[in-house]
């Protein structure tokens, strides 16, 4: 049942369980699926006997399909879903209903030819120059580590040889959106040193724009210029080294969310149905005045050594990156008043108004109003976030890491029924975390953690942290070979990460405009006055996973498996606590004593620990025309890390909470089957049931949805590749795409306390009912022309329009929740020419 690993440089050849696969002519005229080679073991085999779920792409659907960025392709998967909105990067991915968490560690191991990246942001770039892509699913730390609770994503670049070769490529399409990429390979010395460089530009000014400066490309717009190099010396026989380098800049927009209120008594005392409105109904302006902008800065850099021993390959890499990144934004503050009295809000209120700029504030109260300033008017206004208003303020974000890894790992090569890796795992990880709030006086912004009070800008609630985090793990499996059909495997990990947290916050005031945030630029530095304590703490995990798996027939895999996931635990900003227990809960002096939310949001979060079992079909058919696969699978986790949003007279926070006990259970299922030469259809469907069991911060969602795991995820297509002329074929494909409803909070209805009970007294609650995505379809077409070395391609995404929700992200004690709407039709025409 094993394939040899010497076919991972030469024929690793992945397909999509979603795409159209290769075909080959079988003996007799006959057309067949083409044998798929994937390395999800860290060895080169079969797809159909891999007892893992595996979706599979390679380079030529890749390119049929128009896959540029991770959406491109995770959408089109059962079962996975993503969600791409406060900044560039900023994904969360769910797999099987596991989603990755906004300021936590990643649920899935994203690999780089075969090097596992620590920077959060890699997952999001440009895919140029790829050869393939395997999304795995299911816990995958036994191999993968670091946090792979849900799954594993590698991705593999292509690989220079001998085989001189060039290509330039560009592309046009609505919004002013434009590409350009371009690639060069070939040897270096033949047969010992090969080379490869490839760059991609791309431009969008996205679908939306700004109400209040009349501007195009500001609000969802991007611009991404990346580099990557590869080297592979063949030093001797037995000795290949590989060399990764990678460049990249990308600017962005940033937090570009409208909001909605949920609050049903605000919607009887106001007489107005906007204050308890659907989200999904709801009409996005975009109005702020601060500039959007998210910038970021990578480099990275791996080497990676495979060297033949004999009986088996020593495979060792080091991998480097680096990350700077910013992020500035309109803030929330004006929503409670707290800038209501600086000249810069006074002057602004007198100029945009209710009265003066309708357009920027909606049908007078509903639910939005602004006045102008005044004795009698001060205080008066309902403000909405992300205003063109100073009033709001500003808020800005760094997310700076640094991190050094190296992964060593033995692999037995032999052909005996015994199969073994072995390995050692080691990493550094240094991150700077910045979030800062403050006034914006019309005086432009310096892009810092902290501005004094004296500064354009002056910062009045800051957390800064600076986390270090050592890790070191040994892992191995063993595959043993039963019959010539039965094999059974054990894989085990066992990681312990070590991580400290120094505090960087100035023992200062704030700088006193802010009404609502006097004292202390941080809350933790009341109770802390000689300076915040530096924190430390450790967790660790054993990561078991057995497998077993059956070929009854020659097209049939029976598999079964079961595996322990693990993800580390982390810290909340210091001072997280002390600022949600004042303004939320009862018993700290503060507004809260009105509100008494019992929120349990500390300024640490345990690990997470899931266990999976899950069985699988994997089969061929119609003299192997026809592949289907299928698996059912149920996941149980404790302490599932989940992302909190909170906004309040402070302005916002981010915060790590936990779910104490949830499970997941689910049947998935993908075909491709070739009706014609010419015509492959394929698609796919996921079932998800979830519930969450014990969740001590918000004891009323026990019951409830997991969120981000919606109940239905499906996908249907199809592709023509019809000869019209000596060597040139039509290539036609169309995609459509479901995702059901989706919650993005585990208060789905229930309800439960606001920040306005402190201002109007009890009964203020708010109610989540209708704050759930609603489900929607796309359908994406692209047709094209396909020469020996040329392409010309027309393509459109989402071609019916639908306008519907990116995320929502709810804020309970807020009574309301922040919404990010999703890409409109785009369309365009691509071409490309290869040397």
């Amino acid at each position: 049942m094993k394939t040899s690993r010497k076919y991972i440089a030469a024929a690793v050849a992945a397909t999509a369980a979603w795409g159209s696969v290769p075909l080959v002519q079988a003996q007799g005229g006959a057309f067949t699926i083409e044998e798929v080679v994937v390395t999800a073991r860290k060895r080169a085999e079969n797809l159909q006997e891999v007892p893992i779920a595996i979706t599979a792409i390679d380079e030529q659907t890749l390119q049929r399909a128009g896959v540029e960025r991770a959406g491109d392709y995770i959408g089109l998967i059962p079962n996975v879903t993503l969600v791409d909105t406060a900044n560039v990067g900023d994904t969360q991915v769910s797999i099987r209903g596991i989603v990755s968490t906004r300021d936590a560690e990643s649920t899935f191991a994203y690999v780089v030819d075969g090097v596992l990246s620590t920077n959060p942001n890699s997952f999001n770039e440009e895919l140029f120059d790829v050869q393939q892509i395997e999304v795995l699913k299911g816990p995958q730390g036994a191999l993968y580590g670091r946090n792979a609770v849900a799954g594993a994503i590698l991705v593999t670049t292509r690989q220079p040889d001998n085989e001189f070769e060039a290509k330039v490529n560009g592309g046009l399409g609505n919004q002013d959106a434009s590409k350009v990429g371009a690639s060069i390979s070939g040897p270096l010395v033949e047969d010992v040193l090969f080379g490869r460089v490839a760059f991609n530009s791309r431009r969008d000014d996205g679908s939306f724009s700004n109400s209040f400066t009349g501007r195009d490309g500001v609000v969802d717009f991007i611009e991404d210029d990346s580099v990557r190099g590869r080297m592979v010396w063949n030093v001797n026989e037995d000795l290949t080294l590989d060399f990764r380098a990678g460049y990249s800049e990308v600017k962005g927009g940033a937090i570009n969310f409208n909001a909605v209120f949920a609050i049903p008594q605000f919607e009887a005392a106001f007489g107005s149905p906007q204050f308890f409105a659907d989200p999904n109904d709801l009409d996005f302006n975009f109005t702020f005045n601060v500039p959007g902008e998210n910038e970021q800065e990578t480099r990275d850099f791996a080497i990676k050594a495979d060297w033949d021993l004999g009986v088996a390959d020593l495979v060792a890499s080091v991998a480097y990156s680096d990350l700077d990144e910013y992020l500035l934004s309109d803030g929330t503050s004006a929503t409670f008043y707290g800038y209501e009295l600086t000249p810069a809000c006074q002057s602004d209120r007198a100029a945009l108004n209710s009265f003066t700029r309708p357009d920027l504030f909606g049908e007078f109260f509903q639910p939005f109003g602004v006045l102008p300033p005044g004795p009698d008017t001060d205080f008066q206004g309902v403000y909405g976030p992300y205003t063109a208003l100073s009033c709001d303020g500003y808020q800005y974000q760094e997310r700076n890491q640094e991190d050094l890894s190296l992964d060593l790992r033995l692999v037995s090569n032999s052909a005996g029924p015994l199969s073994w890796i072995g390995g050692v795992y080691f990493a550094e990880i240094k991150r700077e975390v910045v979030v800062a709030y403050g006034a914006d006086q019309n005086q432009g912004f310096l892009r810092q953690p902290y501005v004094g009070p004296t500064g354009p800008n002056p910062t009045d609630l800051l957390f800064w942290d600076k986390f270090d985090t050592s890790v070191r793990s040994v892992y191995g499996q063993l595959e043993f070979d039963l019959s010539d059909t039965m094999e059974v495997a054990l894989a085990v990990r066992y990681d312990h990460e070590q991580r400290e947290v120094d505090n960087q916050v100035p023992n200062v005031n704030a700088s006193g405009l802010n009404i609502n945030l006097p004292g202390k630029i941080n809350p933790a530095l009341d109770s802390n006055p000689n300076g915040i304590p530096d924190r430390s703490r450790s967790f660790s995990q054993w990561q078991p996973k057995l497998t077993w798996s059956w070929r009854p027939l020659d097209d049939m895999t029976v598999y079964a498996s079961y595996g322990i996931g693990f993800r580390s635990g982390g810290f909340n900003s210091v001072g997280t606590d002390d600022l949600l227990s004042f303004w939320f809960n009862s018993g700290f002096g503060g507004p809260g004593e009105a509100v008494d939310a019992e929120l349990q949001v500390r300024d640490e979060y345990d690990k997470e620990v899931s266990e999976a079992l899950e069985i699988g079909v994997k089969t061929e058919w119609l003299d192997r025309r026809l592949r289907v696969n299928a698996s059912v699978f149920r996941t149980d986790v404790e302490d599932n890390q989940f992302f909190e949003f909170f906004a309040g007279p402070f302005g916002l926070l981010r915060a790590v909470t936990t779910i104490e006990e949830m499970y997941i259970q689910g049947f998935e299922a993908d075909f491709n089957f070739f009706a014609t030469e010419q015509v492959t259809l394929y698609g796919g469907v996921g079932l998800l049931d979830s519930e969450i069991k014990e969740n001590r911060n918000r004891p009323a969602s026990v019951g409830n949805d997991v969120p981000q795991a919606p109940d239905v995820t499906g996908n249907l297509g199809a592709q023509l590749v019809y000869p019209v002329g000596s060597g040139i074929d039509l290539v036609a494909r169309v995609d459509w795409q479901y995702t059901g409803e989706m919650w993005f909070h585990t208060l789905q209805g229930e309800q439960t306390p606001t920040i306005w009970n402190a201002f109007f007294g009890p009964g203020f609650n708010q109610d989540f009912s209708k704050s759930s995505r609603d489900a929607y379809d796309t359908v994406s077409l692209r047709v094209g022309l396909e020469g020996e070395n040329w392409t010309v391609t027309a393509w459109g995404r989402n071609l019916t329009d639908e306008e519907y929700l990116q995320e929502l992200i709810p804020a309970p004690e807020f009574g309301g929740t922040f919404n990010h709407p999703s890409t409109l039709r785009t369309y365009g025409v691509d071409v490309s020419y290869s040397f």
